[in-house]
């Protein structure tokens, strides 16, 4: 942990950690996102005016780089006309996603 001086005294600052590459279960939902947002012919910068969210925020959660929260996820399936539970992959996906990360924590 770095210390940076001030005039009235130190104070802790955390470096910023670098994050590791995207979960199965983030890609999974993106690219189930984004297959929905594509079907029904609406951009991003459509579909992030009518949440509203910043556009590159989608983008981020349509490429696995950021798990969306439950409210978005409620306001993505409203905006999109559908149900909440078609982002994501069936249970046998699922399982496969959980065994790989099961893997990777072995290591």
């Amino acid at each position: 942990m770095a210390t940076k001086h001030t005039g009235k005294g130190t104070k802790s600052t955390h470096a910023k950690t670098r994050q590791g590459p995207p979960s199965g279960l983030l890609i999974a939902v993106g690219s189930r996102i984004r297959a929905i947002r594509q079907a029904k012919n609406i951009s991003q910068d459509k579909l992030a005016y009518s949440i509203p969210l910043d556009r590159a925020h989608i983008g981020m959660i349509e490429n696995g780089k950021r798990a969306a929260t439950i409210p978005t996820l409620v306001k993505l399936a409203i905006a999109l006309n559908c149900n909440v539970g078609e982002f994501f992959p069936d249970i046998e996906e699922l399982a496969l996603t959980a065994n790989e990360h099961s893997a990777d924590d072995t290591l």
